[in-house]
């Protein structure tokens, strides 16, 4: 159990994230009781609930696909990798496709130029240092090629597009975060764990929408009491927000995508250490190889001169 703790915490954690939806989500201080209904929801009744649910059974597959050990596979990781992507972006437009969340319109600031120009270079020279660092001293260093990365990038954008605003589906812009991150998983080395930095990747994403899903989770409370019966024909009390809390369920939610957190930074730290006890000793077996066959020639060439010596009439 002990030595397979981190896939444990895999599927441990999204399954704890399924279960939260039994749980209470968000409670009203217990003074309101006997003033307003409800006082206090459970995952199944809030569209937070099924949205963490589903997340947790998407993760679940991931970390299961993740955990198998064909994963380490550069092919299979990378189509791992895929899956995550894709599973992201159709989760994210089956809950924002009907909602006000739909398009997300992002003013290109200053600072949010500058912190995409940051994003791509980072990916960018990452991936340039892991494929081309063998072929060339040039790349064998990062941060030069972010510098100059970010630099083609930064200005073009600030003096072309700075200041506009982007306008485009939800699901869009998941797309192109998760492809990014995806690409950066994939080129760099070695390719054996890209599914692993790509779930680290997911859990922190899981991670912030759950965190951020507090506030409307507690809006969604006093919504609900302000259209329910509470008897009497009166309807629309609702408890005031400061005395509303997210409950256990969330609390729990946090906990799990935490859990599947450590079990992914984890693994991929057994598998990179695995993957690199394996070049160590193909390159140990190739070296021994290469001595053997060297020591073989100088052996035969030895014989060679030897018989040859033999062969000489002696004067």
């Amino acid at each position: 159990m002990k030595k397979n703790w981190t896939k444990i915490a895999l599927a441990l954690g999204p399954v704890m994230l399924i279960a939260t939806l039994s749980w209470e989500y968000a409670r009203t201080n217990p003074e309101y009781n006997f003033l307003i209904q409800p006082w206090a929801m459970r995952g199944y009744e809030m569209r937070h609930g099924w949205i963490i649910a589903i997340m947790g059974v998407l993760l679940l597959v991931g970390g299961l696909l993740t955990s198998w050990e064909g994963s380490m596979h550069p092919s299979v990781s990378a189509a791992v990798t895929v899956y995550l992507v894709v599973a992201a972006t159709a989760f994210t437009a089956f809950f924002t496709l009907d909602t006000q969340r739909a398009t997300v319109s992002l003013e290109l600031s200053p600072v949010v130029t500058m912190a995409i120009s940051a994003l791509l270079a980072a990916s960018i020279a990452l991936s340039l240092r892991s494929l081309l660092r063998e072929k060339s001293p040039v790349f064998k260093r990062s941060l030069p090629i972010f510098v100059v990365v970010f630099a083609l990038i930064y200005f073009p954008m600030n003096l072309s597009i700075a200041g506009s605003i982007v306008s485009m589906p939800t699901w869009v812009w998941v797309l192109a975060v998760f492809a990014v991150m995806a690409g950066l998983s994939i080129s760099i080395k070695p390719g054996d764990v890209a599914a692993n930095r790509m779930l680290i990747f997911t859990s922190v994403a899981a991670w912030a929408v759950v965190v951020l899903s507090a506030g409307a989770i507690r809006q969604t409370l006093i919504d609900t009491q302000a259209l329910f019966d509470q008897g009497a024909g009166v309807t629309g009390v609702a408890a005031q927000y400061k005395d509303t809390q997210a409950a256990s369920g969330w609390w729990l939610a946090g906990f799990s995508v935490t859990l599947i957190f450590v079990g992914a930074v984890g693994l991929w730290a057994k598998r990179r250490d695995i993957v690199a006890a394996l070049a160590r000793a193909r390159r140990q077996r190739e070296a021994a190889e290469t001595s053997a066959r060297e020591i073989a020639e100088a052996l035969e060439t030895y014989e060679r001169e030897q018989a040859g010596t033999a062969a000489t009439p002696q004067s």
